[in-house]
């Protein structure tokens, strides 16, 4: 007979339905590693590009403008990721001088390339809040006060600007692992895209799309959905823990985005704005030796990482490290240049 406890519980009844929803579950979890992981390599076609950060190339040591014209010339490279620094635009209150940003899409412009605009508070490259001084002695509400009125000045300044093909607003504004902006609401970032998307309704069929970015691996990409008009989301293929050493995401496939997105309802509406192309330290890399930096970014790694943006199925990849690829071919490590310049010039 069954075994029974005092009251009649049936144990063995239990075991047998505990035993059920372990299969339930494992099968769940096998077919979930074969929807993200099973597929077959092919070339898919999309548009490629790089993100330029004038601040960065300036911590490099290097000319900006000179920089982002040896980019354009050299690499050949038409597409592009320019963020709008609040910092540079408004060092003192007030008063906005767009002059960086302006002879930047200048000279993309003359070369027949484009530019996504990325706009806000937190936008990319270290120290990710580019938040003026001025803003840290003021309430709350006068602090969002100051950021849609820069935010709505550059809009304003270059919104017909033939260069500017679409709008991202902020960076990985809720993914706060790395990095969180004190101020940035979800409420203030619902107001900047709230306006950016009127104002391009305004222009009918001629209206651009509006981006925010997200984490590519680490987050559920729901948040804003119903706000904007696609997601970008970063890939990061060799990265390092103080714990576990070197971390590689060799068991991401490059349709794992893909899969993602379809079961999330991006299908179609998915671009990488922050492909890795440069090594991951979390000291300055002219502060970090070569041997150091080879151990996430070598040029065999350089190499793989092209080749797995190819296989992507997203609408475009956007490389994240051009900065990088020209410090290092001045400190006569040209390889990463011309790596990237035959990928771009094939």
């Amino acid at each position: 007979m069954p075994a029974k406890t005092p009251r009649g519980f049936d144990l063995s009844a239990m075991r047998k339905w505990l035993r059920i929803c372990a299969w339930v579950v494992l099968g769940l979890l096998v077919l979930a590693i074969a929807y993200f992981t099973l597929g077959w390599p092919s070339d898919h076609p999309k548009e490629y590009g790089v993100t330029w950060s004038s601040p960065y190339a300036w911590s490099l040591g290097l000319d900006p403008n000179k920089g982002l014209g040896e980019v354009l010339d050299d690499l050949g490279v038409r597409r592009f990721r320019i963020p709008a620094y609040w910092t540079d635009i408004e060092r003192k209150q007030g008063v906005y001088d767009f002059t960086i940003l302006q002879e930047q899409l200048d000279a993309i412009g003359k070369r027949d390339g484009k530019v996504m605009l990325a706009i806000g508070a937190r936008l990319p490259r270290w120290p990710e809040c580019w938040v003026p001084e001025f803003t840290r002695i003021v309430d709350t509400e006068t602090r969002a006060a100051m950021q849609l009125a820069y935010f709505k000045a550059t809009y304003e300044r270059f919104k017909n600007h033939p260069t500017v093909v679409g709008f991202q607003v902020e960076n990985e504004a809720k993914f706060n692992f790395f990095a969180h902006c004190p101020g940035l609401t979800d409420e203030l970032v619902s107001k900047e895209l709230t306006f950016v998307r009127g104002e391009e309704a305004k222009r009918g069929v001629l209206k651009r799309p509006v981006y925010t970015t997200d984490s590519g691996e680490l987050s559920l990409w729901q948040d804003y959905r119903k706000e904007i008009d696609g997601l970008g989301v970063s890939v990061y293929r060799t990265v390092t823990n103080p714990w576990l050493g070197v971390i590689r995401y060799w068991f991401l496939p490059p349709w794992f985005y893909t899969r993602k997105a379809d079961l999330l309802g991006w299908g179609g509406r998915l671009f990488v704005s922050e492909f890795q192309m440069e090594p991951w330290s979390d000291r300055p890399l002219q502060e970090t030796k070569l041997e150091d930096q080879f151990k996430t970014l070598s040029i065999q790694q350089m190499r793989k990482n092209f080749a797995y943006a190819r296989q992507m199925d997203v609408v475009a990849v956007d490389f994240w490290g051009v900065e990088w690829w020209l410090w290092m071919k001045e400190q006569g490590r040209a390889e990463f240049w011309n790596e990237a310049r035959m990928f771009f010039k094939p």
